[in-house]
């Protein structure tokens, strides 16, 4: 008896075979007649049936995320099919879509025949139609073929990206909605992430607990945390502090022991209201973080020498420690500090930064934390959230189970001690870079939860990542240390709270209809009415 296994691949085989022809400009043909799209070609990947798509390619010799000109070149992979040709041949610019979608996308289905992702305000299975509120010719090919239908004050207006129908006398949009800026309202404004030039056009509200302004405009991960905080949310405490940190507030972590609050200067103090006493060696201050008049240095390096006497200061670099030659020598104040330091004198190393600044430059955290960590201790250095599978003071080992050379500093360092580091959510890495990661996972080793879904993608089972029981008003969840149940957030516009279920009052929304718990009923603003699909 023939095997299932042989049976059912040879039934692939024939409905692929059997599927419509190539289209020779888009797609490239596989031996047994099936099609997939010219850029998956000798792309390390098997995607045909019969692996016809790796034959005769070239020797690869590009890095992961890559792409290999015909010539043999590498470029960057983000530059493949993006309109302008980079190779010295152009190859990364052939088997492009950019014909089949008009020009507005570089994402076709070969299976459905139709483009994804519309852009330049088009829609249509070929992005061929100027989207409602827009008017022109989508076939035209560029990025202003369709036009605001009311252009306000001006004659012609800069595409808006949809979120604004008024230009000044430039081309320059003004008035940009939906929590955005620029000049075409392309980017989304502080406190806020996404992309508002593609698919949705939703900027995302920055969720950073209260500790950080800002957060990353690709993927939402929060700058600076700020109040002893760190994580990809601002929604850990920092090694050596205590406390809840999603509880929002400046002093939601707090100093574990007099030690790490005074800066090694006291051991007496007062953890509830984060003030020390009896600060030794020539320090002052709530936390001894000051030298006492008379002396100088840096108290924040925990260095018991770290104020010395003196202080008369006869020059600028003297006085603010070789770091800037532009200062007020009466009242002791530096300005435009430079190698990485800040403070009234250049003592103190930037946020990122770590050393000792009243003897030297200041060295980046990424480089301390050998490219694994951008996120250090000020003073002493010690890397915090290391990432790629890392661990140690300086993100200098592989973490269990994890096996390489972490000092090599990138992303492929440590790899799983057998077959591929993809935590068994693939079996495809080409490169040591897994491909098709499932069960709802991401990244390069399918180490991360996809948006949507919760949990700790590492565990190696199908069940790692679950989907957020949210309502359809917050965009992602996360579960955070000590708890059971993921904690939903990222409300869309309107609302705000635990699993967004209040109006954001703070930005003019009120409840109508009972309010966003209510059968019906939602947050709105102005003259808005609620729609029958907002009710959660």
């Amino acid at each position: 008896m023939t095997p299932l296994w042989v049976v059912l691949s040879l039934a692939c085989l024939a409905l692929q075979a059997a599927a419509q022809p190539c289209d020779p400009a888009t797609e490239f043909e596989c031996a047994n007649g099936g099609c997939i799209g010219k850029e998956r070609r000798c792309n390390q990947v098997f995607e045909c049936l019969d692996f016809s798509d790796e034959d005769y390619c070239p020797i690869a010799k590009c890095r992961p995320g890559e792409f290999q000109c015909a010539t043999g070149d590498c470029v960057n992979g983000i530059l493949r099919c993006n309109g302008s040709p980079d190779c010295p041949d152009k190859s990364d610019e052939s088997g492009c879509v950019k014909i089949l979608c008009n020009g507005h996308s570089f994402i076709y289905n070969v299976v459905t025949r139709t483009c994804l992702n519309c852009g330049h305000n088009t829609e249509g299975e070929k992005c061929e139609k100027c989207r409602p509120g827009f008017r022109g010719d989508a076939t035209k090919g560029t990025a202003k073929d369709c036009q605001p239908s009311s252009t306000g004050p001006t004659t012609t207006c800069n595409t808006c990206n949809g979120h604004s129908t008024t230009c000044d006398a430039t081309g320059k949009c003004v008035n940009c909605q939906d929590n955005t800026e620029g000049d075409k309202c392309e980017k989304c404004a502080k406190g806020w992430w996404g992309d508002p030039t593609t698919g949705s056009k939703k900027c995302l509200k920055c969720v950073c607990n209260n500790h950080a302004a800002d957060c990353e405009k690709a993927n939402g991960k929060c700058i600076s945390c700020q109040d002893n905080t760190q994580g990809f949310f601002c929604d850990q405490c920092l090694p050596g502090f205590t406390g809840t940190a999603t509880d929002g507030k400046p002093d939601s972590c707090r100093a574990a022991s007099c030690d790490v609050l005074c800066y090694k200067h006291s051991t007496t103090c007062n953890l509830a209201t984060g003030k020390c006493a009896n600060c030794q060696h020539n320090t002052e201050g709530d936390r001894c973080e000051k030298c006492k008049t008379g002396f100088t240095g840096n108290p924040t390096t925990g260095s018991a020498t770290a104020c010395t006497a003196g202080g008369g200061a006869t020059t600028c670099a003297t006085l603010c420690y070789g770091h800037s030659t532009t200062c007020n020598l009466a009242a002791k104040t530096c300005t435009n500090c430079g190698d990485n330091t800040e403070g009234t004198r250049c003592e103190t190393c930037k946020t990122g930064y770590t050393g000792d600044a009243t003897k030297g430059p200041c060295k980046s955290c990424l480089d301390n934390c050998n490219k694994h960590s951008s996120t250090c201790d000020k003073a002493t250095g010690v890397c915090s959230a290391c990432q790629h599978q890392t661990t140690g003071s300086k993100c200098e080992k592989c973490a269990a189970g994890y096996i390489g050379d972490a000092t090599k500093g990138t992303s492929t360092d440590c790899k799983p001690t057998a077959g591929c580091p993809c935590n068994k959510h693939s079996n495809t890495c080409p490169g040591g870079v897994c491909k098709n990661c499932q069960h709802f996972t991401t990244g390069v080793y399918c180490e991360i939860c996809d948006t949507g879904y919760y949990g700790k993608a590492t565990g190696g089972t199908p069940t790692d990542c679950k989907k957020c029981p949210c309502s359809p008003r917050s965009t992602m969840c996360i579960l955070l240390p000590g708890k059971t149940a993921p904690t939903c957030m990222g409300c869309i516009d309107g609302y705000a709270g635990d699993d967004c279920n209040q109006c954001d009052t703070a930005n003019g929304y009120k409840s109508l209809g009972g309010g966003p718990t209510a059968a019906g009923g939602c947050c709105a603003k102005g003259t808005d009415v609620c729609p029958a699909t907002v009710a959660g």
